[in-house]
């Protein structure tokens, strides 16, 4: 069995600065603390774990904030857990937004989450926040949890587990974890995985192999 990642256009994925305008719409003080994750709101129990656990990071770091990114039928369902333990004014639901536009919002984080475990393959906002050099807290049963190196280029957890989910994003926050050398080796991660060059020459690798193994290809 070989496996074979996709490859993804990094051109286009060259580290990107802060949009000091997109801040200013959405009402983050300078320095703030953010992080970032992508729901598709169907299914609340999903998203409830990383909510709970802000609620313990808001009390420890006044000045941290999570932003929403995504609509569906469980919007209203969200927003009211939302209200509901006390965080109206510290979780941004920005509601749908344009594909074009996503990466924008994954560069105004610090940290981006991805508890999702429903996904067959690789996210690409996954990878994105990756190759923009963010810590990544990901799903121990999810796809990612075959590309991150756990506390290396990321963290894996359980998606329910709200205590660990909250002591990182505070750590992070905190700047007493080295966060700038965990996005830049995540950074480098994608790179080597999915990197659309690097991918051609991994399946015709894996072919060769294949046809070596079958006596169908002789090494000349």
């Amino acid at each position: 069995t070989y496996t074979v990642p996709y490859g993804i256009e990094l051109g286009d994925l060259t580290p990107k600065e802060k949009s000091l305008e997109l801040r200013k719409k959405l009402g983050l003080p300078e320095n703030s603390h953010v992080a970032v994750t992508i729901n598709d709101m169907t299914d609340v129990n999903e998203i409830l774990p990383m909510l709970q656990a802000f609620e313990k990071v808001a009390i420890k770091k006044p000045n941290s904030y999570l932003i929403i990114v995504g609509n569906g039928p469980k919007f209203k369902d969200v927003e009211f857990q939302v209200l509901n333990l006390a965080l109206g004014n510290r979780v941004i639901m920005t509601g749908a937004v344009p594909s074009s536009e996503i990466e924008d919002y994954i560069v105004l984080g610090d940290v981006f989450v991805n508890m999702g475990s429903r996904s067959t393959g690789f996210e690409p906002s996954t990878l994105e926040a990756m190759a923009q050099k963010k810590v990544v807290l990901g799903s121990e049963v999810s796809p990612i949890a075959n590309i991150i190196e756990d506390g290396r280029d990321g963290f894996l957890l359980r998606p329910a587990d709200v205590d660990s989910m909250s002591n990182l994003l505070v750590e992070i926050f905190s700047g007493t974890m080295p966060a700038d050398e965990i996005g830049e080796r995540a950074r480098q991660r994608v790179v080597d995985l999915f990197d659309t060059p690097k991918m051609v020459q991994t399946v015709l690798d894996a072919y060769r192999k294949i046809l070596l193994n079958t006596g169908l290809y002789k090494k000349h």
